[in-house]
């Protein structure tokens, strides 16, 4: 393993559309000197493209935005990237975060038995909401920022070096702060509504494999 990290960020919906320039967000704010990210954004995120540089670069970290599956995660246009039973060999030795919906429920322990040290994700649905409003500019979202922030947040304490269980649990953490946040502000009922869902997805996180494992420095 190097100190590099992979990120795939396709953009081929609404929905990739957010987390990808969240993710991209993160990543660009983070100025790790512990990482380098190299980011497969849109189009080259796909299978081809993510396979060659995983053979090149053979990262630590590898972060992951796009749908899912309970075995599976995608890349553009919906193009499966990994699946279990199929080709989750190529994730052994790495720590790899998905946000995707419910890849650890199969994926997870799947990528873990055959040598990934760690695989944090979500075992459910991953839910967030948007503001219509600020569809072509989602990192101005304040709606999204009370979701993607703490899920973010996980790839922030891995290029920082913390273990992986750390990672996961200052998510948690996070996801927190956003429900205090709506309970102490003066958030409108249709806000408060967020509540459930923001435990939805602190539930649905977790992490398989060693919670011990960080990141090469």
């Amino acid at each position: 393993m190097s100190n590099t990290a992979l990120a795939t960020t396709p953009r081929s919906d609404p929905t990739t559309r957010y987390i990808s320039a969240w993710a991209e967000k993160t990543i660009e704010d983070l100025k790790s000197k512990n990482l380098q990210f190299f980011v497969l954004a849109k189009e080259r995120a796909t299978a081809s493209i993510f396979d060659s540089m995983i053979k090149k670069h053979k990262p630590s970290l590898i972060f992951f935005n796009g749908h899912g599956g309970p075995d599976l995660v995608a890349g553009h246009d919906n193009e499966i990237l990994i699946k279990a039973n199929k080709n989750e060999i190529v994730l052994k030795g790495t720590v790899t975060y998905a946000l995707s919906c419910s890849s650890a429920k199969v994926l997870g322990p799947a990528a873990v038995k055959v040598g990934a040290k760690a695989y944090i994700g979500y075992n459910e649905d991953f839910i967030f909401f948007i503001s219509p409003e600020k569809i072509s500019r989602p990192r101005e979202d304040k709606t999204a920022d009370i979701f993607l922030t703490p899920a973010n947040h996980v790839i922030v304490s891995l290029a920082k070096g913390h273990t992986a269980g750390d990672a996961t649990n200052a998510a948690h953490g996070y996801f927190l702060k956003s429900v205090q946040r709506l309970i102490s502000s003066e958030a409108s009922e249709d806000d408060r509504e967020y509540m459930r869902y923001l435990i939805w997805d602190m539930k649905s996180l977790v992490c398989y494999g060693d919670n011990t494992a960080t990141v090469a420095k």
